[in-house]
């Protein structure tokens, strides 16, 4: 992806979310608002509901308590024989009622008053329903709605008293009105905008909306009861459930409303800024396009040049001319090019003086230039050609001189191939050193495959050299692990990033040792545990020249899986003569050391027990002093 259509794409992924947060929130934001508002009327009207019921009450307990008080009804109802109807049938008519019963003491109904002819409603069926009992033995006014079998009924009790300050009724109006289309017309319309139904034994009994909706409503009257919603014809509604009495679940009411149709507003709304939001979308893509091509048209042409310096061609100039901030970009890549490609060339001519390790580690960091230097602990490693004085006086100076090259250029390419360093040429002997900051902590690893992938090499060598009349070539090799200094050592005007210690000193001894042991890699004790999968030799404990104390000195075998079943029979004998010959045991040592006949360290060790059974020495240590280098 280029610039243009990353510049292109990040616009139209800002503008395109910026868009989608945008109706997200106007989506979900309206539609919690809506809810919350739904939810605040339905309370509302559950209130004005309630309230209209207990209105109606105080209404009819007026209009009893007047006509109670007159001193014609007192009279009558001193007597508890005349007929009641037509006090009854007047409570009715100013209450609206649907039924009116008076009752005595007994409790007998005395007068029934019904709206209409066709009303019916057995009130002497449900005296239990209709507690008359404990309404006549309380004397206290009451309203609720009672449920019967085949519907429901607001009912108020108004107790009838000889003496306004009696606590006992001596009779009890009752006024009923059934729950019905037109009761909740009369009821809710003018308030409520939403659904409602009432509902009893799993009967719609009244309703102010279809016959449809009302059934889908109160099939769904669980899931608005746990959750406040359902969905019915694919379109989501907020219902709420009221129950008349706790104990009754049979009996109540629901509100609901039309959520998605009270969303539409917004849905339009949603519709007209995604329109709005599409346009400026569309306009800004054309603006972008354009303006983005007029500033990553030059950028390709530094891109260009930025790719042909990574492949190498330092020569490259931009020739993009500008007086912008692209302009003097242009200007500071051809400068930086030509910075670049001077210290390759510095880089590529200093190179075949010092390992390309080192310069590009003090190109990176020219303060390591100083003179000066950091202790470090690392492997060092130093090889030489065994008996090279004589091999060189044999050929001529040109054909000794293309075989050196070929060496030291075979050995140098090892010593690349495991990252290490190559510190100098000395003759015909190598030093080199591994940096732990550049192998991982491997040096020691590093350096003793190097050793054995030497060796390997000579070998592939050796027939090529054969053809040019000259002998066999054998090199041997030390290597020492420990602490030493690393850094620029010489003077002002001639200096060397090389490492100085004693440890570098004793790997020169280990690789000198291998003449006297008749071996080809000879390592140190750190070295010897610090490896994995080769096997090594432990060959003797000796006190080189330049040391005060004895040091265990080990021959690198070779490969795990290179060696073979009879060098580990050798390896194991020797290791067995070796412990005989530590514990002053000259005699046994002898004897193992004597049947290795075509291993060399084990001639050198049965020499050395021979001397010594002649004489043993006192305060045996079993260290072998070198008095010579």
């Amino acid at each position: 992806m280029n610039l243009s259509q990353k510049i292109f794409m990040t616009f139209f992924i800002s503008v395109t979310a910026l868009l989608c947060i945008t109706l997200y929130l106007i989506d979900t934001q309206a539609e919690q608002h809506e809810i919350e508002g739904i939810i605040s009327d339905f309370n509302n009207t559950q209130r004005k509901f309630q309230h209209d019921l207990d209105a109606r009450q105080q209404h009819i307990q007026i209009l009893s308590s007047i006509m109670t008080t007159d001193q014609k009804f007192r009279s009558f109802l001193s007597q508890i024989k005349d007929n009641f109807y037509p006090f009854s049938a007047e409570i009715g008519r100013d209450t609206g009622a649907d039924f009116v019963f008076m009752l005595d003491d007994e409790p007998s109904i005395r007068a029934v008053y019904k709206k209409e002819s066709h009303l019916t409603l057995a009130l002497n069926e449900y005296f239990n329903v209709f507690e008359i009992n404990q309404h006549l033995e309380t004397a206290l006014s009451d309203s609720k709605m009672i449920s019967l079998a085949k519907g429901l009924y607001s009912s108020h009790f108004i107790p009838l008293k000889e003496s306004l300050h009696d606590d006992y009724a001596v009779g009890l109006i009752i006024v009923i009105n059934e729950i019905n289309d037109l009761w909740v017309e009369k009821f809710l319309s003018s308030e409520v905008k939403y659904q409602a139904i009432f509902f009893n034994q799993g009967q719609i009994i009244a309703k102010n909306t279809s016959a449809e909706l009302a059934q889908a409503v109160l099939d769904n009257r669980h899931a608005i009861l746990e959750t406040g919603r359902f969905y019915w014809q694919q379109q989501r509604y907020i219902g709420q459930l009221i129950l008349f009495e706790s104990d009754n679940q049979q009996a109540g009411y629901i509100l609901s409303a039309n959520l998605d149709q009270a969303l539409v507003a917004f849905k339009q709304l949603q519709q007209t800024i995604l329109l709005i939001g599409a346009s400026i979308l569309a306009l800004g893509a054309f603006l972008f396009i354009w303006i983005s091509r007029q500033i990553t048209q030059p950028l390709r042409l530094i891109t260009q040049g930025t790719l042909a310096i990574e492949e190498g061609d330092y020569q490259y100039r931009i020739g993009y001319q500008s007086k912008d901030e692209v302009g003097q970009l242009a200007n500071s890549f051809n400068t930086m090019a030509g910075g670049l490609e001077e210290r390759e060339r510095i880089r590529n001519t200093f190179s075949t003086y010092v390992d390309p390790v080192i310069v590009a580690e003090l190109l990176s960091q020219p303060d390591k230039l100083k003179l000066g230097g950091e202790r470090k602990q690392q492997s060092v490693l130093f090889s030489d050609i065994a008996g090279f004085t004589n091999f060189s006086e044999k050929l001529p100076a040109e054909i000794l001189v293309k075989i050196l090259n070929e060496y030291l250029t075979a050995m140098t390419h090892e010593i690349s191939q495991q990252q290490g360093i190559l510190d100098k040429f000395i003759g015909d002997a190598i030093m080199a050193f591994w940096s732990p900051q550049i192998c991982d902590n491997q040096h020691a690893q590093r350096a003793c495959e190097t050793a054995l992938n030497m060796q390997n090499s000579l070998q592939s060598l050796r027939p090529i050299w054969q053809k040019n009349q000259a002998t066999d070539i054998f090199v041997r090799i030390g290597i020492a692990t420990g602490d030493m200094i690393v850094g620029n050592i010489g003077s002002e005007q001639a200096r060397s990033y090389t490492c100085i210690g004693d440890n570098v000193n004793y790997s020169s001894r280990l690789e000198g040792l291998n003449k006297y042991y008749g071996t080809e890699v000879m390592i140190d004790e750190r070295t010897a545990h610090a490896i994995t999968g080769l096997v090594v030799r432990e060959l003797d404990t000796v006190q080189v020249k330049g040391r005060e104390q004895g040091a265990v000195i080990y021959q690198l075998i070779g490969r795990t899986n290179e060696i073979d079943a009879e060098q580990h029979h050798v390896l194991e004998c020797y290791q067995q003569a070796l412990q005989h010959y530590r514990a002053a045991e000259f005699n046994q040592a002898a004897k193992i050391f004597s049947q290795l006949k075509q291993d060399g360290p084990s001639q050198i060790m049965l020499a050395r027990c021979e001397t010594l059974q002649k004489k043993v020495p006192e305060n045996w240590q079993g260290i072998s002093v070198m008095l010579e280098k």
